[in-house]
């Protein structure tokens, strides 16, 4: 490149306009607001303790269904596409509109699936419940009026139907089928001991080989359950599913919940993470510029370089001039003392780049 190359000649014009170019030196990059001047900064202790506080309500989210914390994203994400002065282009906006929808969407999809599951019984199925209420309700119903009995010729009656009830409902319940009839003849003192064993070896007629059949029954649904799961072809709609589960499960795994912990808080309160709120501190961008989603989501990259250099990243704090740690320099942010008393005065509002219009 040399002084007549056309690309050089635009990228001088675009400078003389203001713009930046990313192919000559423009002072862009090293400008500081003019608000910012004299502006206190965010003590190290007070960056600490904000630290401190985020981290663990990172570690407390990390314990919450992560539907919950993806819905709130959505809801996030939607508010930022509102602001015009931190996602600029029209574009941009309804992208992340669309994120924010799709969010919504596969939140609602698998809480359905997950309604779904338990209503066709997995886990505990309100059916399955609802059955054995009523089973159990009839065997109660018959084991008390054949237990009111007194004589044999109601227990001729009662007993056929008491052992109907049981091969029916409970075949595989061996051991509570003996402790159900030792307890209902056991009691009976008008029937001598041979007529007690008589009517208990009615009630367990044909209970073992029951059993025997139930549990192979088992076995065979168990199997046939496994090879149609293993034939059964992967549908798109499946694997949709199956995906869609697999990222809201991502969320809570490794960093992800302090990215979008940290992305999130600093662009929707602008510059500010409970933390941070707590301790009266604030991110602000040296150009004055509102923070953006992905400036903050920058930012919170360099939290990775700073353990990536043994926390040495973070100890610059101590030492450099207007106390940038390695994230700060990678967002190219500071962080303020937001006092009550001074006030920082640059762009925080919804509408922050109309005044800026009419301070210009």
């Amino acid at each position: 490149m040399n002084k007549h190359d056309p690309d050089y000649q635009s990228a001088l014009s675009a400078w003389r306009e203001g713009k930046e170019t990313r192919a000559i030196i423009t002072p862009f990059a090293f400008k500081v607001d003019d608000t910012l001047l004299g502006h206190p900064l965010g003590k190290p202790w007070r960056r600490a303790m904000a630290m401190a506080v985020d981290l663990l309500l990172v570690a407390m989210l990390s314990q919450v269904s992560s539907l919950l914390v993806a819905l709130v994203a959505a809801v996030g994400i939607w508010q930022l596409a509102k602001r015009h002065d931190q996602v600029i282009h029209p574009w941009a906006r309804r992208w992340l509109r669309i994120l924010a929808v799709l969010v919504a969407f596969v939140v609602v999809i698998v809480l359905a699936d997950s309604v779904s599951d338990r209503v066709k019984g997995k886990g505990g199925s309100s059916s399955t419940e609802e059955h054995s209420v009523v089973t159990v309700g009839a065997l109660g119903a018959v084991g008390v009026a054949t237990a009111l009995c007194k004589d044999t010729a109601c227990l001729d009656k009662r007993v056929p139907a008491l052992k109907t009830v049981l091969d029916a409902n409970f075949p595989g319940e061996l051991e509570s089928r003996q402790e159900l009839a030792d307890n209902i003849f056991d009691d009976m003192d008008f029937l001598t001991a041979e007529q007690k064993a008589a009517y208990k070896a009615q009630i367990m007629d044909g209970a073992r080989a029951l059993q025997q059949q139930h549990k192979e029954e088992l076995e065979a649904a168990q199997t046939a359950k496994e090879n149609e799961q293993a034939d059964k072809p992967k549908s798109y709609g499946y694997s949709l599913l199956s995906w869609a589960k697999g990222i809201i499960a991502d969320l809570g795994l490794g960093l992800s919940w302090g990215a979008l912990y940290f992305t999130l808080f600093t662009a929707v309160w602008r510059g500010r993470t409970p933390g941070k709120k707590l301790l009266g501190l604030r991110v602000v961008r040296l150009n004055g510029e509102p923070l953006t989603l992905w400036a903050s989501f920058g930012r919170y990259g360099g939290y990775g370089a700073g353990l990536a250099t043994g926390l040495l990243g973070f100890m610059q704090v101590l030492w450099d001039n207007n106390r940038q740690c390695i994230q700060d320099k990678i967002g190219e942010t500071v962080v303020i003392w937001d006092t009550t008393a001074i006030r920082y005065t640059g762009p925080l509002l919804d509408n922050a780049s109309e005044q800026q219009e009419e301070k210009a």
